[in-house]
């Protein structure tokens, strides 16, 4: 978390989820792979064996090296299980096995479990498995409406083209964040440490893409934030600086899709150690901090007011604050909500290479640096003046 709070100059961060583990050495599974086709096919062969009491098809994933890649593919999974009572899939490869089982201590809890449709999980690791890899079997009684319901009346044009225009009328406009001015305008200021300019990829998760009923609307956000992840991950810094998911099903339930980020998303990001490559950021129409009810800092999340408002009595007491100007404790707590307010349900997934970078930007300000958490102050002052 020091890194995230070098970059945009937060508060200590509280991450949701597990403890994050250390570094894991390549395993034998990965070293029997690296052998060649002969002795990857025995490998399968022996897991074939091994998890013939499961009664399931086996998805071998020998390609699979990163602990989030390994999350895109089980939560893809998940969001596509249609008709299937179970998966099983194997990642000989992965270069933290333990990640997996972290994966799964997550998906075992009674919130995935209900939210996504999942009955049980296991995971088994080598050497107790030829091959590490996670079990799931879902639950075909999922009848919950407010789990299964979702639907956007719109269509994605209108969500890209809503998000691009506050991109550029709102969050540019404002200049809310001070490296993104537009869609295509992505990381600017950051040349001097290395870092390109490039655009802002908006996917849109579509329920008309799964197979009608088959899956749970927490199933299917999930599922968009992983694939997106990998989709920033294997593209150039030129081409996308970062990431927006737009979930438009969830715009008129902010209390649900915090539960989906909070409860689900966070946790698999801190236990597949995603946290090393990226950032997170929730927005939504209806965002309310006093709904999330936080009084520290936590991943992804606005900075409480309560926060916001000590931070300018100290800059204001510090004369660091343009002419002296503050708000009153209302009108704060409305702008510093608006900050996190978009046109349909979003998540945003930074680099976290460019947040290193930002840092390294920002400490060669010197005396021109901006004070610590001032950004908060400020962008709350300029949307309450703007209103």
């Amino acid at each position: 978390g020091s890194d995230i709070a070098d970059a945009f100059q937060f508060p200590k961060i509280k991450f949701i989820g597990l403890s994050t583990p250390g570094k894991y050495d390549e395993n034998y599974p990965k070293n029997r792979v690296k052998k060649g086709p002969e002795e990857t096919f025995l490998l399968q062969q022996s897991l074939e064996e091994h998890c013939i009491k499961n009664d399931a098809s086996i998805r071998w994933e020998p390609q699979i090296t990163e602990s989030y890649e390994a999350a895109q593919v089980i939560f893809q999974e998940v969001a596509q299980s249609g008709n299937k009572s179970s998966c099983l899939i194997s990642f000989p490869c992965v270069t933290r096995p333990a990640d997996l089982e972290k994966l799964s201590s997550v998906l075992k809890t009674s919130k995935c479990k209900q939210l996504l449709g999942l009955d049980s999980v296991e995971c088994e690791l080598y050497p107790s498995s030829p091959a590490p890899y996670i079990h799931i079997k879902f639950d075909k009684n999922v009848i919950d409406d407010d789990v299964m319901a979702g639907g956007y009346a719109g269509d994605t044009e209108n969500a890209v083209s809503a998000t691009i225009t506050w991109l550029k009328e709102f969050l540019g406009k404002y200049r809310l964040c001070p490296y993104t001015s537009s869609a295509s305008r992505a990381a600017v200021g950051l040349a001097s440490v290395g870092v390109p300019i490039g655009g802002v990829h908006i996917q849109v998760s579509e329920p008309a893409t799964y197979a009608s009923g088959s899956t749970t609307k927490a199933a299917r956000i999930v599922d968009a934030f992983w694939t997106e992840v990998v989709t920033l991950m294997q593209s150039s810094q030129n081409e996308w600086a970062t990431s927006l998911v737009v979930v438009p099903e969830y715009d008129d339930d902010f209390q649900s899709f915090v539960e989906v980020c909070d409860g689900i998303i966070e946790p698999a990001v801190v236990a597949t150690q995603a946290t090393e490559v990226i950032g997170r950021a929730w927005f939504h129409p209806h965002y309310d901090a006093d709904k999330v009810g936080h009084t520290d800092v936590i991943a992804a999340h606005a900075v409480p007011h309560k926060m916001v408002e000590g931070f300018m009595n100290s800059l204001n007491h510090e004369s660091v604050i343009e002419n002296g100007e503050t708000i009153e404790y209302e009108e704060l707590a409305t702008a510093n909500n608006l900050v996190r307010r978009t046109k349909h349900a979003t998540i945003n997934i930074l680099r976290r290479s460019q947040l290193d970078a930002a840092a390294e930007y920002e400490k060669g300000l010197g005396a021109k640096r901006p004070k610590p958490n001032s950004i908060y102050v400020r962008n709350a002052i300029r949307l309450s003046k703007s209103q």
